[in-house]
């Protein structure tokens, strides 16, 4: 669910080792890339997330704006859980990701009409035009910069027919402060724990995830970065990208979003 500097297929037999990030070491300890240690693990972490009703949200959204969808992308599809809903739907889906690991183990539910590749959300490039692109699961506040998100908009209007729509979320300030900041969880794991721990800085709305894993004896920690965009600076980067806005959602309803959405949902097309 990150961006990243690659761009690359993965085949379903191909060896991903030699593809793996670099990894640090510090006080004995290895300080991994983020959804590193993380991914064998995500879905049992997740598994509270209703992936199916989700799902059918994302598709009544897809349907009611685009006629006749075929070709999907998703932009950070992690382990691929939505990617088998699609496939298995009967639609062409690619999925994007940064992260090796999470590949992995999308590539183990990567059959017939489900595609994963190893990229940048903010840099790459397919020759084909989708019906419709969506990202969720608050990927995009993954981007730091405007400027990356201005960046990740130039790359899906290129692979846009006129027709097709882009539909992304970003959290909120308020699931933040509400659920996030300060706050440590410890998850047991078959082979020792995992901490999870959050520090958000309103100064800079930079929210700092830190994991730290005991396993098996060895330990290794995570850190995530997440930038906080209001709905207004949104709005106006979607402007400056060349989009128009079709609609705002909260937390995957039809309701316009309130002080206490967690999520927010954008839906797009080419301006």
């Amino acid at each position: 669910m990150l961006p990243g500097p690659r761009c690359r297929s993965i085949s379903p037999d191909a060896p991903i080792s030699s593809l793996t990030f670099p990894v640090m070491i510090t006080n004995n300890q290895r300080v991994m890339e983020p959804y590193t240690d993380i991914a064998t693990v995500y879905d049992y972490l997740l598994r509270h997330v209703d992936y199916q009703e989700w799902y059918e949200h994302i598709v009544s959204i897809m349907n009611y704006y685009v006629r006749k969808p075929e070709l999907v992308l998703e932009l950070g599809c992690g382990t691929g859980r939505f990617g088998a809903k699609f496939s298995n739907d009967g639609y062409t889906i690619f999925g994007i990701d940064r992260s090796i690991d999470m590949l992995r183990v999308a590539r183990t539910r990567a059959f017939l009409n489900f595609r994963i590749l190893c990229a940048d959300i903010t840099r790459f490039h397919l020759a084909k035009k989708f019906d419709f692109i969506f990202s969720v699961h608050d990927t995009v506040n993954y981007l730091l910069e405007p400027a990356d998100i201005l960046n990740m908009f130039r790359c899906v209007r290129d692979i846009m027919h006129e027709e097709s729509v882009f539909m992304f979320d970003i959290t909120t300030e308020h699931n933040i402060f509400e659920n996030f900041d300060g706050k440590i969880s410890r998850y047991p794991l078959r082979n020792g724990s995992v901490q999870w721990g959050n520090v958000y800085d309103p100064e800079t709305r930079l929210v700092r995830s830190t994991l730290r894993f005991n396993r098996d004896g060895r330990t290794s920690e995570e850190e995530h970065l997440q930038r906080i965009y209001s709905i207004d600076e949104m709005r106006d980067l979607v402007g400056k990208g060349g989009f128009e806005i079709l609609d705002i959602c909260g937390d995957y309803t039809v309701d316009s979003p309130r002080e206490n959405t967690i999520m927010v949902n954008f839906i797009t097309r080419k301006a």
